[in-house]
C-alpha cells in the first residue's frame, strides 16, 4: 500500500512550454534571483543543501573580461579561491567554454548574465580598412530571436548615433545608452508611435543596422530587445577530457543589473558578497493527484446518488403519508418472529396515491393532456433513455468516428465551442435554476417565479385563433419553449454568460489550465454535465453494463496502443486527441516570446477533464481525470443507486421500513458488532451501492496513475 501511495503521489509533473528557471541565485541570503541551468556540468546543490553553500563572487581578470581564453596556455593566468562563483558575462565564446576557464581557474561554480553585446558579432577579415587596422563586417541581432520592432521602436538620429561605439563590434559602454528608464535611453527619447517603456517589458533595444533616409537626416533604427532565460548549450567542439563538473546558471540582463550593483556597492565598502546557487523547490508529493482522485470519488457518488432521486422521492412520500395516516387513525402493531413489535399501517391507512405507483392511468388521466410545465402539483419524472447492448455498440462507434474526425481534421475549436454550450446548459439545470427557484421561494417571492403573461398557453390560443402571424409565433414559442419566468431568463444569462467568459479565456490565453478562474468552471461544468449525464443515461440491467465497459476498454486499449503501430508517425490517436494535436513543433524559446504562433500551438487538453494544479511545482501542469473515466463506470454506479432504491420502495409500499442488506453481507445479530464480519459488510447493509463506490475508489487509484503518467510520456 505504501509503495502504491508513492507511486501516485511521486508522479512527474507535465512537461513546460517554456525555458524555466529551476535554479536560485541567492544574493548575500536575502535577494532571490530566478536562473536557468546548463545541458553541462554538475546540478546545483539540492534546495534543502541551500544553507550549507556560501559562495563568494568574482569577475573575470580585466584582460579576459568574457573569459573566453584558453586559460591553460597562458602565462597570466589568475586564480580564484576556492568556494568563489564566477560572475561573467555572455558572448564571444561557447557556455561550456565559459564554464571550462572558470573552473580551471578554481571556481566553485558559474554565473553567466545576458548583455545587449552578446547578440552583435564581428566578421573578422584579413583585409586592411581604411584605419589601417584588420577589416570586417558586423552581424547584426537577428529579428524575432534577438528583438521585435512590434514590441517598441526608434529613429535614432544621426548625431545621437554617434555617441555608439561600434567599432570591431559592439562595444558594452553602449549598453547605457539603450537600457533603462532615463531619457539617457536613446530608444526611450526618439521613440516611434506609443512610447517605448510602454511596449517593451525589457526596457532595452538592440540597433538593427537598418538605417532609413527622412527629410530630418539619416536614422538608424532600434527596436525592442527580448530579455528571456536560455537554456545553457553544450559544445562540441571541447574534447571529452575538458569536462566540465561545476554549475553552470544563465540569469537574464535585467538579473544581473541587480546583482551587479550589489557587487559594486559592496567592493566600494569593502564588503564581502556570498552567493548560493541551488535548485528551485519542487514538492516531493503530489497532493493534487490525491485531491483529483477525491474529488473524482465525490463527483461520481453524488451523480449516481442524484440519479435515483426519483425513486427517493416516491418512497419517502409514502413515508410521510403513512406517518400522517398513522397520527390520524392509529396503527396495527404486529408482532413478528423474535418478539418485537413494530408498527404496521392497516390497508385502509395505505392511500391510493400510494399504491398508485403501479396504478394504471384511468380514462380522465389518458385523454387529458397533462403539462408539467404548467401544473404545480404533478411531479414528472426528467426524461431519460434506458441503454441497451446496441445503444453501448453505438456509443463506441461514435466516439471512434470521432476521434478520427478530430486527429485528421484537428477542429478542436469547435470542441470547445460545443463543450462550453452544453455544459452551460448542464450547469443551468443542475445549479442556477434550482438555486434560483429554491431562493425566491424561501424568500416568498413569487414574482420572479410566475411566468410572463404575455407568453402563456391562454394568450397563445387566443391569438392563433385570430389568426396573423402574431399568433403562429406565439404558439410556436409556446410549444417549444413552454412559459417563460423572469428566473428562466435571469439562470440563461447567468449560465450562458458564464460559458463565453470561460471560452473566451480559452480562446485568448495560452496554456490557460493553471488560471483559477478557467480550471474551478471547467471542473464545476464537468461536474453537472456528469450529473445531467447519469440522470438521463440509464443502465437497465449488468448485461448492458458488462457489454458497455467491455467494449470500452477494448476501445481504450486499440487507441492508445495499438494506433502507434498503425499511424504514419507513430502517434497514438487517444493521447494526439487528448493534447490537441501533441505537443508545439516551435522551439520552446519562440513559443515563450510568440504563443500565438500555429507552430507553438497543441499540448493542452481538451477540457472534458477535471483539472487542478500541482500544488506548489513552480514547474506548471495539473493532475487531470477525464470525464469518461466518471461517466462510464458511473453508469454502473447509477444502476446500483436506482436497484438500491427501487428495492427500498417495493419495501416501504409493502408496508415494511424499506431497510435491507444486500445479500453478499451475512445476517448477522445487530448485537455483535465485535464480529469481524460485522465490520467487513458495514458499508453494504443498505444494498450494493456503497460497495461499488468503494470498489470504484480503488479502480480510480490506477486511472489518476495513468492519466498522470501518459501526459508526462506524450
Amino acid at each position: 500500500m505504501k509503495s502504491l501511495l508513492h507511486l501516485v503521489l511521486l508522479t512527474p509533473p507535465l512537461l513546460t512550454h517554456a525555458i524555466l528557471p529551476t535554479a536560485i541565485v541567492q544574493i548575500n541570503n536575502d535577494i532571490s534571483l530566478y536562473a536557468s541551468q546548463a545541458s553541462f556540468g554538475s546540478s546545483p546543490p539540492a534546495y534543502s543543501d541551500r544553507a550549507s553553500i556560501q559562495w563568494g563572487a568574482a569577475l573575470p581578470p580585466s584582460d579576459d573580461a568574457l573569459l573566453c581564453s584558453d586559460t591553460a596556455n597562458t602565462n597570466n593566468n589568475v586564480n580564484v579561491a576556492p568556494g568563489v562563483a564566477m560572475v561573467v558575462p555572455r558572448g564571444e565564446c561557447s557556455f561550456q567554454r565559459k564554464a571550462l576557464n572558470a573552473q580551471k581557474m578554481g571556481a566553485s561554480a558559474i554565473i553567466i548574465y545576458g548583455t545587449l553585446s552578446s547578440r552583435y558579432t564581428w566578421n573578422a577579415t584579413t583585409d586592411v580598412n581604411d584605419a589601417g587596422g584588420e577589416g570586417g563586417e558586423m552581424i547584426w541581432p537577428a529579428d524575432k530571436f534577438d528583438y521585435d520592432c512590434d514590441h517598441g521602436s526608434a529613429s535614432i538620429p544621426a548625431s545621437d548615433y554617434a555617441k555608439l561605439d561600434f567599432y570591431r563590434g559592439y562595444n558594452a559602454q553602449n549598453d547605457g545608452f539603450l537600457s533603462g528608464t532615463s531619457p539617457q535611453n536613446l530608444c526611450v527619447q526618439h521613440s516611434e508611435e506609443a512610447p517605448f517603456l510602454e511596449k517593451c517589458a525589457s526596457n532595452k533595444c538592440l540597433v538593427t543596422g537598418e538605417n532609413v533616409t527622412t527629410p530630418q537626416g539619416l536614422t538608424h533604427k532600434a527596436c525592442c530587445a527580448w530579455d528571456l532565460h536560455v537554456w545553457l548549450y553544450g559544445d562540441s567542439s571541447l574534447v571529452e577530457d575538458e569536462a566540465v563538473v561545476i554549475p553552470a546558471v544563465y540569469i537574464t540582463m535585467e538579473e544581473s543589473e541587480i546583482l551587479l550593483d550589489v557587487m559594486r556597492g559592496a567592493s566600494d565598502r569593502g564588503d564581502p558578497v556570498t552567493l548560493s546557487v541551488y535548485e528551485r523547490y519542487v514538492p516531493q508529493y503530489n497532493f493534487s493527484a490525491v485531491l483529483i482522485w477525491a474529488f473524482g470519488v465525490f463527483v461520481a457518488w453524488i451523480a449516481s446518488y442524484m440519479s435515483s432521486g426519483e425513486y427517493r422521492r416516491v418512497w419517502k412520500g409514502v413515508e410521510r403519508q403513512r406517518s400522517l395516516n398513522d397520527a390520524g387513525s392509529g396503527s396495527i402493531v404486529r408482532s413478528n418472529a423474535a418478539g418485537r413489535s413494530s408498527p404496521r399501517p392497516s390497508n385502509s391507512a395505505i392511500s391510493s396515491e400510494e399504491r398508485g405507483v403501479y396504478r394504471a392511468p384511468s380514462e380522465q388521466e389518458r385523454t387529458t393532456p397533462v403539462n408539467s410545465r404548467t401544473t404545480s402539483n404533478v411531479s414528472e419524472d426528467p426524461e431519460s433513455l434506458e441503454l441497451t447492448p446496441m445503444h453501448a455498440l453505438g456509443f463506441i462507434v461514435m466516439a471512434s468516428i470521432s476521434l478520427l474526425v478530430l486527429f485528421f481534421f484537428k477542429i478542436y475549436n469547435v470542441v470547445k465551442i460545443m463543450y462550453a454550450f452544453g455544459c452551460s446548459g448542464a450547469f443551468m439545470q443542475i445549479v442556477v435554476h434550482p438555486g434560483f427557484t429554491a431562493l425566491f421561494v424561501r424568500m416568498r417571492w413569487e414574482g420572479p417565479l410566475r411566468p410572463f403573461e404575455c407568453l402563456t398557453e391562454e394568450k397563445a390560443s387566443r391569438e392563433a385563433a385570430r389568426g396573423g402571424w402574431k399568433g403562429q409565433l406565439l404558439m410556436c414559442l409556446w410549444d417549444f419553449l413552454g412559459p417563460i419566468a423572469p428566473v428562466d431568463i435571469v439562470s440563461v444569462i447567468l449560465s450562458y454568460g458564464m460559458g463565453a467568459s470561460w471560452l473566451y479565456v480559452a480562446f485568448t490565453v495560452p496554456h490557460p489550465d493553471t488560471l483559477v478562474f478557467y480550471w474551478v468552471v471547467q471542473d464545476i461544468f464537468g461536474t453537472c454535465m456528469c450529473i445531467l449525464f447519469l440522470s438521463t443515461i440509464k443502465l437497465n440491467s449488468i448485461k448492458v453494463a458488462a457489454t458497455l465497459l467491455t467494449v470500452a476498454f477494448f476501445y481504450d486499449i486499440f487507441f492508445v496502443f495499438v494506433t502507434p503501430l498503425l499511424t504514419k508517425h507513430g502517434e497514438s490517436i487517444m493521447v494526439n486527441v487528448a493534447t490537441t494535436g501533441g505537443p508545439p513543433k516551435a522551439d520552446p524559446s519562440w513559443c515563450e516570446k510568440y504563443p500565438f504562433d500555429a507552430d507553438c500551438k497543441g499540448g493542452d487538453p481538451l477540457p472534458m477533464l477535471f483539472a487542478i494544479p500541482r500544488i506548489g511545482d513552480y514547474q506548471g501542469g495539473c493532475s487531470m481525470l477525464g470525464l469518461g473515466d466518471i461517466v462510464l463506470p458511473g453508469l454502473l454506479l447509477s444502476f446500483a443507486s436506482r436497484y438500491d432504491e427501487a428495492k427500498r420502495l417495493i419495501g416501504v409500499i409493502g408496508g415494511g421500513s424499506g431497510r435491507m442488506r444486500s445479500n453478499a453481507c451475512p445476517d448477522l445479530p445487530e448485537q455483535n458488532s465485535s464480529n469481524p464480519l460485522c465490520f467487513f459488510c458495514c458499508c453494504c447493509r443498505r444494498g450494493y451501492f456503497g460497495p461499488v463506490v468503494v470498489a470504484y475508489a480503488i479502480g480510480l487509484v490506477s486511472v489518476v496513475l495513468r492519466f498522470d503518467l501518459s501526459l508526462e510520456l506524450a
